[in-house]
């Protein structure tokens, strides 16, 4: 685990991190978080959407970022106080996906840090775009 105190880190610094969200895992994430929408795991009814085909939760990709910072940027003691999300195109499975995690500002007196959070595929074509306010007490 990345640890990593708030005096070290600087506006600006980044991390990203490649995925593939394979339709098993789509399968896994459906039955851990009891979210069976057909959209994401049954062929004949996605491609009846707007999507033409299965797409894969959003919020298995946010659980991705969420991993991110609890693991790796910033990283051990990151706390979670707010997490938001827009869902601007679908995510398609097998297709790899960046995600990219960005500090877009940091309160030293609070230990609180903003970080920007976005996912791309490989075109660089935001799919999710986000912000996180994290605590960092370390």
């Amino acid at each position: 685990m990345a640890i990593n105190k708030i005096e070290d880190l600087k506006v600006g610094q980044y991390y990203e991190k490649e995925f593939i969200v394979t339709e098993d895992i789509g399968a896994e994430f459906a039955r851990i978080s009891k979210d069976f929408n057909p959209i994401h795991l049954d062929e004949c009814i996605a491609r009846k959407s707007r999507f033409n085909q299965k797409i894969v939760h959003g919020m298995l990709l946010g659980s991705y970022i969420s991993g991110i910072i609890g693991n790796e940027f910033p990283g051990e003691g990151s706390v979670y106080l707010n997490q938001e999300f827009s869902f601007r195109r679908p995510v398609y499975y097998n297709v790899p996906i960046i995600v990219k995690v960005e500090i877009i500002e940091i309160d030293l007196a609070k230990k609180h840090i903003m970080l920007e959070t976005v996912c791309m595929n490989g075109e660089k074509d935001i799919l999710i775009k986000g912000k996180a306010l994290i605590l960092l007490e370390n």
